[in-house]
């Protein structure tokens, strides 16, 4: 069983406190939402010796927010815009993440690219399932590769 150390318990409880701001009825939530960050540090290897690097999931937050955004609207208006073109396919990218944490992450977060969804992973084989040919490129999934490696504090080439 994985230890969670004290001082992450203390801080996530801490960030519940001041979101709750300890209103009446606020517990049930405030519980829920720290059981839940709890969860989310076990799975993304905090208690498994993996760093999260706060300052470059800082950098990757305007980028995961732009994306999207960006996803939904192209999604949107292919979905509202019988003419532009869909031209389904799937490529294959080779992983450079290490397995674990910050390889899965990456698998999770592909799908916020527009027109873009991961289909299988199979050791450093990724299949990339894409709505349409102008969608994403190799260098799209290499820069999204690349700041999810600096969240994790890996400098990938």
């Amino acid at each position: 069983m994985r230890r969670l150390s004290v001082f992450w318990v203390l801080l996530f409880a801490l960030v519940c406190w001041i979101l709750f701001d300890l209103r009446p009825g606020a517990g049930l939530a405030g519980g829920l939402a720290l059981l839940t960050a709890v969860a989310l540090h076990l799975g993304l290897g905090g208690a498994s010796g993996v760093r999260v690097s706060p300052l470059g999931a800082a950098r990757f937050l305007p980028y995961f927010l732009v994306q999207s955004a960006r996803g939904g609207l192209d999604v949107s208006r292919r979905a509202l815009a019988p003419s532009l073109p869909l031209s389904p396919r799937m490529i294959r990218y080779s992983v450079r993440l290490p397995a674990g944490p910050p390889r899965v992450f990456f698998v999770g977060v592909i799908s916020l690219l527009p027109g873009t969804f991961s289909a299988e992973l199979h050791d450093d084989e990724l299949t990339v399932h894409l709505l349409a040919t102008d969608v994403a490129s190799r260098e799209t999934l290499h820069t999204m590769e690349r700041k999810v490696g600096e969240i994790f504090g890996l400098a990938l080439r």
